[in-house]
């Protein structure tokens, strides 16, 4: 009987042992007040202490489990969270690139639009101009070329009959009497014999009027021509350039609306990176 006290105590003292090495190893109060009970206690009760210290030990690792399985959810969620902004920022940035490749694109369109709309504008007002002059120019060339053959004609019709009524015109000398003048030189025309002007020449100056007539005619022909050409080369240039000015016009009211849309969609794509 003496034996089997000494046996417990010996376990009990290598049971203390263990809990005091084990301790002193892991740095645990808690094992040290154990190996402390244990030198005091009943075995039963360091093997209730001993349970009781597995079941919190066992309590902390599945809490510590749960903790682990929650920052590593977190963590997860954090990454995917990241990702995600990653993603979007890159989606962000490519958009904007295109938006403002496009926004470039269409300035310059704009540009190359007002570019050629100002200058149909001036060619058409300078067209404008040069028309009113050349007008201007063309009826005062008719003008004066049917003043000067309205003065010709007149001229011929005075000429003409000047000559037919002289060559048909006589003088009557029965009465008239020897005077001094009758030794003056020879007149051309006998006594008593109307002077009928240069008869011979007459033919000659007024074929050279008709030809001078004629001149005048050909000029308002010519200029008359010349100008309803014109009208109507204005015409055409003025029909064709306003047709181009419309459709400049209507596209840069488009390129427009297009530039401040891009824009606007370029200003909330940078408004979204900053957030």
């Amino acid at each position: 009987r003496a034996a089997a006290p000494a046996g417990d105590a010996a376990q009990r003292a290598r049971v203390v042992s263990l809990l005091t090495d084990g301790a002193t190893r892991v740095r645990s109060a808690m094992l040290r007040a154990v190996a402390m009970e244990a030198k005091e206690d009943p075995f039963a009760k360091v093997k209730a202490m001993i349970q009781e210290l597995i079941e919190r030990l066992l309590k902390e690792a599945e809490s510590e489990a749960n903790h682990k399985g929650w920052c590593d959810k977190a963590m997860s969620d954090a990454k995917q969270k990241r990702d995600y902004a990653a993603e979007e920022i890159a989606t962000l940035n490519e958009e904007m690139a295109k938006l403002e490749a496009r926004r470039d694109k269409l300035t310059e369109a704009l540009a190359d639009l007002e570019k050629e709309i100002a200058e149909l504008t001036d060619a058409r007002a300078k067209a404008e101009a040069q028309r009113a002059e050349e007008k201007k120019e063309n009826k005062e060339t008719v003008d004066e070329a049917q003043a000067g053959l309205d003065a010709l004609t007149m001229c011929i019709d005075i000429l003409d009959k000047f000559y037919k009524t002289t060559k048909k015109e006589s003088v009557d000398l029965s009465l008239a009497q020897a005077s001094p003048e009758d030794d003056a030189p020879d007149a051309g025309f006998d006594n008593g014999e109307a002077y009928m002007g240069a008869q011979a020449e007459s033919g000659g100056i007024l074929g050279m009027l008709d030809v001078m007539k004629s001149d005048f005619v050909r000029t308002i022909q010519e200029t008359q021509a010349a100008e309803a050409q014109a009208e109507k080369d204005h015409l055409a240039f003025m029909t064709e350039t306003g047709k181009s000015l419309a459709v400049a016009q209507e596209a840069e009211t488009q390129r427009k609306a297009q530039l401040q849309d891009t824009q606007d969609k370029f200003d909330e794509a940078e408004a979204n990176l900053d957030e």
